[in-house]
């Protein structure tokens, strides 16, 4: 393929065609070409749409803005893990979930920030809360950001301090968070030099940044192709690599600390799904798709090319 001048959103170099497809999940049928960094590895939808445009790939049943998975009470054995691997010493679990805890803790991944006294924590593109109600019962002081207003509404109810709104509309004082998170947000947004800039400027020195984002280095967009499920095309306008992440992070003063790659069925099975175009028996339902993907994820494991990607980085 000949390299094109259209220039990459992270670090402005040249990119060439890699793929176009179509609105999987809602079966629209308007395609969307996607290019590919020469240097960093992004992959990215060009042109990139407009806010209408973006606004439209939304719809009102988009589920992560519902409140049926709101956040539940968290285990007794979560409580141990967090207790011992984590800092979380005022959780107090009992003996017995401590001892199964020291024993399960080496194996358990790491998916909630040390724990800081009176810390303050920003998840940006909150949904419905679920996360920021955890970390509250976890004993964080929380705030979010939201676009969605349902989500919104779903967060006030639950009286979480949501803002409704970007972030650079919520206007945080500077060094106002010892955490920010973006869980599989960063990938929905075009602009994504301000927001690094603004992400960088409300997190307090040595304060952490954790970012989870879809792999686009993942053995399953290998081979899965423009049918990857995790392409999530067209709410997807920037796939990242661990490349192109640490030099976003990079440009605006924050240090990749670690990254990890991490998976689960779920994806693997709706893009056999996608590719088979089974409208029948979803693929997750079938024992035997589901000994499949875990051979998958014991795969991409080995490979070190999971679907996502889980970073940290430091101010």
């Amino acid at each position: 393929m000949s390299v094109e001048s259209v220039n990459c959103p992270v670090c402005q170099s040249q990119s060439q065609y890699d793929f176009s497809s179509r609105d999987l999940m809602f079966n629209h049928y308007e395609r969307y070409d996607y290019f590919k960094c020469i240097n960093c590895l992004s992959v990215f939808q060009n042109p990139m749409p407009s806010d209408e445009k973006i606004n439209s790939f939304y719809p009102t049943n988009y589920s992560v803005f519902d409140a049926k998975s709101q956040a539940r009470k968290i285990s007794p054995l979560k409580e141990a893990i967090y207790y011992i691997k984590h800092g979380y010493k005022h959780l107090k679990p009992n003996f017995f979930f401590k001892q199964v805890a020291t024993i399960v803790a080496p194996f358990y991944k790491a998916d909630k920030p040390d724990f800081i006294k009176n810390g303050t924590l920003l998840d940006v593109g909150c949904g419905n809360g679920r996360y920021l109600n955890t970390m509250r019962l976890l004993g964080w002081d929380v705030q979010g950001v939201e676009l969605n207003e349902n989500g919104v509404k779903v967060c006030h109810a639950a009286n979480l301090p949501v803002h409704h709104g970007d972030l650079l509309s919520a206007s945080f004082p500077d060094k106002s968070f010892d955490v920010i998170t973006l869980r599989h947000v960063i990938e929905h947004v075009r602009d994504i030099h301000p927001l690094m800039a603004e992400l960088a400027r409300i997190l307090k020195p040595r304060g952490k940044l954790i970012i989870e984002t879809p792999n686009n280095q993942a053995l399953g967009h290998s081979f899965c192709g423009a049918n990857w499920y995790a392409n999530d095309v067209p709410r997807h306008l920037i796939l990242f690599s661990q490349t192109s992440l640490s030099l976003l992070g990079a440009e605006h003063g924050l240090r990749m600390l670690s990254c990890r790659f991490e998976t689960s069925p779920k994806i693997i099975l709706n893009s056999l799904d996608y590719i088979t175009k089974n409208e029948d028996k979803p693929s997750k339902k079938i024992i035997w798709k589901r000994f499949l993907a875990r051979f998958y994820i014991w795969k991409a494991q080995r490979r070190n090319q999971g679907d996502t990607i889980h970073s940290v980085f430091v101010k």
